[in-house]
């Protein structure tokens, strides 16, 4: 690959409904933030089919179709597909949410009608070279898990403090096969491995309790995440965590932690969703010449947690003008940019990590490229 390519890196969409119908005039302030080649999120929902007698009421997470439409207009080009809202609607879910993200021509990965299509590389054809894409969830996937007869998500399990030795390398082979046919490799993992999360209501007391070990990835994730670089990823992009952590280049390779989230229209009742910093994260442009990164620049954003109209916060299950209207992400300025920046430059500093702060954006120090 000898040309300059751009690959735009956000954190989970957790997206409800229409964003071009729902609120028209935040559009031109999302699309501005997707730009370059290649751009990827993770679309942290099950779409629901109204031909099946499905609504918005059949999953904690249902949205419709047009969220994947309405993801692509904005220019996303790959979406990240396993995680622990993908089988909120069931089988039903995981095959209706594959064959909308077919049927608008966006690449997606990490789900699949049985283990062997979840765990398969999506390969995106460029002008400027073929990109490998592939996708992973962890934590909370619970009966979501894609097996040879049923369908659900590309899973990492966790034994005790360690990946599961099977799903590891299931993975690790899986990237080293995608290294040999593209000239990039992307990585997405969705990870809900916080100690002592085993179901959902431990997730939501860790976060109600503000406890230190939110804002840092679990341990095994560090070398875990090293592994797949060397095994041929090129960009690891993590998400689950409703919260930014920090980023590491090793070997040349640029591996974020938490990207937070991007789209955050979760319902209002969820009291766990309210801490300021969870609304906040950036979107990272990675910038590669010639195979190799020469550059990661920082946009801070901001999602908006008041919507228009008037919440229902006894019904999780009532997606109206309120909850369709909040969690839009916008560029951020002045203090509010510059506070976000330095927590992602304390957070990113133990990986000898660096950050060039230019006003309202910021740029990662690339060393010499592997």
């Amino acid at each position: 690959m000898n040309s300059d390519l751009t690959i735009t890196l956000t954190g989970q969409s957790m997206i409800r409904g229409d964003i071009r119908v729902d609120a028209p005039a935040a559009v031109a302030g999302i699309a501005s933030l997707i730009q370059g080649d290649v751009a990827v999120t993770n679309y942290e929902a099950a779409v629901y089919a109204a031909a099946k007698g499905e609504s918005m009421r059949s999953g904690r997470f249902a949205s419709p179709p047009e969220s994947i439409d309405a993801l692509k207009s904005f220019g996303f080009n790959l979406l990240a597909l396993p995680n622990n809202h993908s089988f909120d609607i069931k089988v039903s879910g995981i095959v209706n949410t594959l064959e909308t993200a077919k049927r608008a021509g966006i690449g997606c990965a990490g789900t699949g009608r049985n283990l062997t299509e979840a765990a398969a590389p999506y390969f995106l054809q460029t002008p400027k070279g073929t990109i490998a894409f592939l996708a992973v969830a962890s934590g909370l996937v619970l009966d979501g898990r894609a097996t040879s007869t049923q369908p659900g998500s590309n899973e990492l399990r966790i034994a005790g403090t360690e990946p599961h030795g099977e799903d590891a390398e299931r993975i690790l082979q899986s990237i080293r096969s995608a290294k040999g046919n593209a000239d990039l490799v992307i990585v997405s993992h969705h990870n809900h491995h916080y100690p002592s999360v085993e179901r959902p209501e431990d997730f939501k007391q860790i976060l109600l309790s503000e406890l230190p070990v939110r804002l840092a990835p679990a341990p095994w994730l560090e070398p875990w995440s090293r592994q797949m670089v060397d095994a041929g990823a090129d960009v690891v992009a993590m998400h689950g965590p409703p919260f930014l952590h920090g980023m590491e280049i090793y070997a040349g390779r640029p591996i974020f932690y938490s990207l937070g989230n991007f789209f955050f229209q979760v319902p209002p009742e969820s009291i766990h969703l309210e801490e300021p910093i969870m609304w906040e994260s950036v979107v990272a442009y990675v910038d590669f010449k010639g195979g190799n990164l020469s550059s990661i620049r920082l946009q801070p954003i901001a999602m908006n947690k008041v919507g228009s109209g008037l919440p229902n916060p006894h019904d999780q299950f009532d997606v109206n003008e309120y909850h369709l209207t909040r969690g839009l992400p916008r560029a951020i300025k002045g203090a509010q940019a510059r506070h976000l920046l330095e927590r992602f430059a304390q957070f990113s500093r133990p990986y000898g990590t660096n950050l060039r702060i230019n006003g309202d954006t910021a740029e990662v120090v690339v060393g010499r490229a592997r």
